[in-house]
């Protein structure tokens, strides 16, 4: 559905906004003898003024007699509003619940009615709403375009009243009067459009099919787009104008994961037409499934040939298949509130994996996937985590559960339960579940049955541990031992966690799968409760747990039986490989193990391992690096990383040589950027030399790696070059290559620069929606710097950024702290400025802090052990 970032409200109405959320039964407090069917809206722009104004015909139907109307709304002041009748409404607000009623003399009897309301309010620059973006065409004339994003909690209701819950849906009628010269776009097909005596234009759209309220969209601007017919549907990509071949790539990947989708739910994409909406910017999200009009940034959809990368190529393709999947999960089915958000989203990030792994499966995406799990298991490792399986109470809960948990967790325990119960029952349940429930609504449970009454095995009990609670569960290997031509193996559950209120009890069915290294015979089965229990393994040698990494938990083998691992290290499959580097860096980081053992078996790596596996080196030494920040020992960690990741670079190039892989191309880019980060003065200097070749040779570098010269470049500048790079940034008319530059000066590692570039977020200068990835962008390399920047600065701050992810901006840079100073700065300013609607997001910040000091005190010891073991290691060079 979407990538959050941080934002804000506007200070001016923050204070009150937390106010209300302490007080408010902010999901569910309407009174039930209502419900919507089809709401008519009549919208007009005014784009001299930045205003709309709304004629909305809503056909509700009453279920029990009532004399009051209540509905969402949120900072809407209502001109008019009468029943069909003709009786005008008494109209109260209550700005606590977010709610407006409308009172009438008499109940209204059991029934269909209908309520005409006028009203008219403001178009923001805020992504929420009905807003508008400004941006350079090609020849640096500023343009508009206006879009809306209802999604997903109290969004819409600033945009109409309304019933704004997912369960109920109602069709919706959209006519729109826009500029002539604009096109307009929505999730239904236009029907006719026609010139009116104001010279405006009025559009109207077919009626859609019965959504939720969340799903409506409609844009207006100056678009091009490309097109190609899909069985019934018309697939399209609408960029601003001049950018429509920029969008080739993300039609081609609509086009094939639509036709994939088609035959994997056997049950055919419902509309005529399917749009992917792009617009200059950057926010909150990545990308929303309107279903018919899918909404993106460009950065998230559009190929740049100039400046575009592998990186960029897979992640359009994932994202669109996230989208587009959609269309089916969350959209023609619907949870039925926000706490089962994981069918929308673990669903629809587990088949973008899918889909995408189908038709590039040279890209590995599984293994790139291992990131994202990573991700949430750092979360869900930690006291602040919740269940898949989220009992949503408060608007602050709803927006927090669009996280890694959800997400990502989601996504792999689908994949585990699919490798349990087999892919053709799997699907098998899927398709009975799209066909019972579409255009309806669904919980967790309706799918549930569905499996259980096609599974070859019992899945209930594994799929009920993983999404109702939270927590990483951590399977040890007590011992292995070959007795006649197998290896058993005692097994014993426990709990990994990073802290340790994480470390309490708790107990899965964690379905376990074993294979000796080469080998591809694997031993199957269903642990329960904390007991040791044996797994009888076909062969002898050491043995992998969890083959293929399809399960969700943690490993953490005894001496013996990792120092055999170790051994066979070079046997293993990348992805059995992968899992044992990312389990044995985690466990060190808890103190489960010596974290001077993944830096030990990191060292069988070479310059000929997966790719991958090299990115999970860079991305730990990186990470090792942040955590030495500011420490007299970081340069022995620091010489050794760049020794490593030099000899990589050296053996992958600059440039692309021919023949090798996207995966490679991505390795290339991240050890320009990662050598950059850790201040090496031959890759700044190479980054600099081809950086400034570029603007007289368009060859001198490929696509693939100008973006990371540029944030090299960024990295190391001095005074002049950092200059140089904002002044690219100001006179670019192009989108993308503006944010690049802007990006790429955020990294500097000189803090003078990085304060100039804070200072800068809160000016003219810089697009208001791209403020926060500047100030995150810091934060990353100056955490202390950007905190107290913006906490010095709120109110100048809070005023470009959305209101959405109002709660978690602060704690978000908060969480690059790396000491128990930076946790205490976040626990005032939260008193002062948050307060408890956002306990959760300084609770999660808090965490991560302190497990970033702990690790400083206590990890950081081990790793310096290991490098004052290995003096040589600088100089092998990988037997």
């Amino acid at each position: 559905m979407r990538v959050i970032t941080a934002v804000l409200l506007l200070v001016s109405t923050a204070a009150a906004d937390f106010a209300h959320a302490r007080t408010a039964d902010g999901l569910d407090p309407l009174p039930g003898d209502t419900r919507p069917s089809r709401y008519k809206l009549l919208v007009e722009l005014d784009t001299e003024h930045s205003r709309y104004s709304t004629h909305s015909t809503i056909t509700f139907e009453v279920l029990r007699p009532t004399s009051r109307i209540v509905m969402h709304a949120r900072e809407l002041s209502i001109d008019e509003a009468q029943l069909d009748s003709g009786e005008p409404a008494r109209i109260a607000y209550d700005t606590a619940r977010q709610q407006m009623s409308f009172e009438f003399t008499r109940p209204l009897a059991r029934g269909e009615h209908q309520l005409r309301i006028a009203y008219s309010a403001p178009i923001g620059t805020s992504i929420e709403s009905l807003f508008q973006v400004s941006y350079p065409d090609p020849g640096g004339t500023q343009r508009k375009m206006y879009f809306t994003h209802l999604c997903c909690i109290a969004t819409g209701r600033r945009f109409m009243p309304l019933w704004d819950r997912p369960d109920m849906k109602a069709v919706f009628e959209l006519e729109l009067i826009v500029p002539t010269e604009l096109e307009a776009v929505s999730n239904m097909p236009v029907v006719k459009r026609e010139l009116l005596p104001s010279g405006m234009s009025r559009v109207t759209f077919q009626p859609t099919p019965r959504m939720s309220s969340y799903l409506l969209f409609f844009g207006v601007g100056a678009f091009d787009r490309v097109s190609e017919q899909v069985g019934s549907a018309r697939l399209s990509v609408l960029t601003q104008r001049g950018k429509s071949e920029h969008g080739r790539f993300a039609l081609q990947a609509s086009a094939d994961v639509l036709r994939y989708y088609n035959d994997y739910f056997q049950s055919p994409y419902p509309l005529p037409k399917l749009d992917a909406v792009t617009f200059p910017g950057a926010g909150a999200f990545g990308a929303m499934e309107n279903w018919g009009a899918m909404f993106f940034f460009e950065d998230y959809m559009l190929i740049d040939p100039a400046l575009s990368a592998d990186e960029d190529r897979q992640r359009v393709y994932q994202v669109m298949a996230h989208e587009v999947s959609h269309q089916w999960f969350g959209n023609l089915v619907t949870m039925k509130d926000w706490s089962d958000l994981w069918l929308n989203e673990g669903f629809a990030s587990w088949m973008a994996t899918n889909a995408t792994d189908h038709f590039h499966p040279e890209w590995h995406m599984w293994l790139h996937a291992s990131e994202d799990r990573e991700s949430a298991m750092r979360l869900d490792a930690r006291a602040s985590t919740h269940p898949i399986i989220r009992k949503v109470q408060t608007l602050e809960q709803a927006e927090l559960a669009f996280d890694d948990i959800t997400y990502q967790k989601g996504s792999q325990v689908i994949r585990m339960i699919e490798a349990q119960v087999g892919q053709d029952a799997f699907r098998e349940a899927i398709r009975a579940h799209m066909r019972n429930h579409a255009y309806g609504n669904a919980v967790t449970a309706d799918l549930w049955k569905e499996l259980e009454r096609v599974a070859p095995v019992p899945v209930s009990a594994i799929a009920r541990d993983f999404t109702e609670q939270g927590g990483v569960p951590l399977i040890d290997v007590v011992s292995t031992k070959c007795i006649s031509g197998s290896t058993r193996v005692l097994l014993r559950q426990g709990r990994f966690g990073l802290d340790q209120e994480s470390r309490k009890a708790r107990s899965w069915s964690v379905p376990v799968t074993a294979a000796v290294a080469g080998s591809d015979r694997i031993a199957h089965q269903v642990i329960h409760g904390a007991r040791t229990v044996p797994l009888e393994v076909p062969g002898c040698g050491a043995v992998k747990i969890n083959v293929g990494e399809t399960s969700y938990f943690r490993t953490r083998y005894d001496p013996q039986s990792f120092a055999g691992l170790e051994q066979a290290f070079e046997r293993l499959a990348p992805a059995d490989e992968l899992g044992l580097l990312n389990d044995t860096y985690s466990l060190g980081e808890a103190g489960y193990v010596n974290l001077g053992d993944y830096l030990e078996i990191a060292s069988r790596l070479t310059p000929a391992s997966d790719p991958l596996l090299s990115l999970q080196l860079v991305r730990c030494l990186l990470a090792l690096d942040r955590l030495y920040s500011g420490l007299d020992s970081q340069e022995p960690l620091r010489i050794y990383a760049r020794s490593r990741m030099s000899d990589l670079l050296a053996a992958v190039g600059w440039s692309p040589r021919g023949g090798e892989s996207a995966n490679t191309s991505i390795l290339q880019a991240t050890l320009i950027e990662g050598l950059a980060t850790l201040g090496d003065r031959a890759t700044i200097a190479e980054a600099n030399r081809r950086f400034h070749s570029i603007s007289t040779d368009s060859r001198a570098d490929t696509s693939d790696t100008r973006r990371a010269i540029i944030n090299a470049v960024g990295s190391g500048a001095d005074a002049a070059t950092f200059d140089e790079i904002t002044r690219l940034a100001r006179e670019s008319a192009n989108t993308a290559e503006k944010h690049a530059y802007y990006v790429a000066a955020a990294r500097a590692s000189d803090p003078q620069l990085a304060r100039q570039m804070l200072d800068l977020t809160v000016t003219d200068q810089i697009p208001v929606q791209l403020s926060a990835v500047l100030i995150t962008t810091v934060a990353a390399v100056h955490p202390a710097l950007a905190f107290d920047f913006v906490t010095s600065k709120f109110d100048l701050v809070s005023r470009r950024l959305e209101s959405s992810a109002r709660i978690w901006f602060v704690p978000a840079l908060a969480a690059y702290g790396v000491d128990t100073a930076a946790a205490e700065k976040l626990t005032a300013f939260a008193r002062q400025r948050i307060g408890a609607a956002g306990s959760e997001t300084v609770e999660r910040a808090r965490s991560k802090i302190l497990l970033n000091a702990e690790t400083r005190q206590r990890r950081l010891p081990q790793v310096d052990a290991w490098l004052r073991q290995h003096p040589q290691f600088p100089a092998r060079r990988y037997q």
